[in-house]
């Protein structure tokens, strides 16, 4: 059974794509795991693009082509016959192979006012039940295929982050080590509780609800910056704030040119060379081990 996890940000430009992409990697080259990664950002498709260059211009013309995870919320609005069958394109690297559900950006119209209402209460919650599962009910079927099934999320509060927090075992937030990016991660671990509550009062009208709570894992740290290979004084600061308010991985990754060259190559910084790029390679290495022992 998969172990599935959401990289959630209420910050855009944070590296929490960097993140999951390279934790996916890592993953799968150096602990040999079977990987997934769902696309849920509708804004740019940032994961997608960076598996798949030819998804870039199709993204950018307003829809994707076939059967992704927007589909599967219109089979609820329309009140129809729920499958949960979406498109899954495998990207291959080397001897290596992942597996990758791509955005659609039109994710974005997703919301629980599309829902039908009615005047009975028990059938509403068992419909915004039914808009909360939406992407658990998708992976559900699959999971046996996957060791980690990894999902890097839009990065703000909205119904289909609801979701994929529902789907996930566990959730992680990367964030630049300043207080106008690491103040959203309280925002963040609100929404996991609140997740986590309104099942338990839907369960109090639905019998039969399996649901075990999400749990937030911890802030990871990106972009950082170092005075002789130590946090300036100024993120160490907010790094010891994250620590106290939900926690943050003990591995965190430096900014540098690697990682710029690596995106602009569409490659990860395990395989790009010059000190930097061997610096934050050796960080994600340790990042994946830390990951995979936390969320397990």
């Amino acid at each position: 059974m998969a172990v599935t996890v959401a990289f959630v940000s209420e910050k855009g430009g944070v590296g929490k794509t960097t993140a999951c992409y390279h934790v996916a990697i890592g993953l799968r080259r150096y602990h040999e795991k079977r990987v997934l990664v769902v696309d849920a950002d509708y804004q740019r498709g940032g994961i997608s693009g960076r598996f798949f260059p030819d998804l870039i211009e199709e993204f950018d013309s307003g829809a994707a082509s076939g059967t992704t995870l927007y589909h599967k919320f219109q089979q609820l609005y329309s009140a129809g016959a729920r499958t949960p069958d979406v498109d899954i394109r495998p990207w291959e690297y080397g001897s290596i192979t992942i597996d990758v559900i791509p955005a659609d950006p039109r994710l974005s119209t997703v919301s629980v006012d599309k829902l039908p209402s009615t005047n009975n209460i028990r059938q509403n919650n068992l419909m915004l039940l039914g808009h909360l599962q939406m992407v658990d009910y998708i992976l559900s079927p699959i999971q046996e295929n996957y060791d980690y099934i990894l999902i890097d999320s839009h990065p703000e509060v909205s119904d289909v982050l609801r979701s994929v927090i529902y789907a996930s075992d566990y959730c992680v937030s990367p964030v630049k080590l300043d207080r106008q990016s690491s103040i959203g991660v309280a925002t963040i671990i609100a929404e996991i509780n609140n997740v986590n509550a309104d099942v338990d009062m839907i369960r109090m009208s639905v019998q039969g609800v399996d649901y075990t709570d999400t749990v937030f894992s911890g802030s990871i740290g990106m972009m950082a910056r170092e005075w002789a290979e130590t946090l300036k004084y100024s993120e160490q600061t907010e790094y010891n704030r994250l620590r106290r308010t939900g926690g943050v991985f003990e591995t965190y990754v430096t900014e540098g040119d690697g990682l710029r060259q690596a995106a602009a190559r569409r490659m990860p910084v395990y395989d790009i060379s010059g000190a930097n790029a061997d610096k934050q390679a050796g960080q994600f290495r340790a990042l994946t081990d830390e990951f995979a022992g936390v969320c397990v």
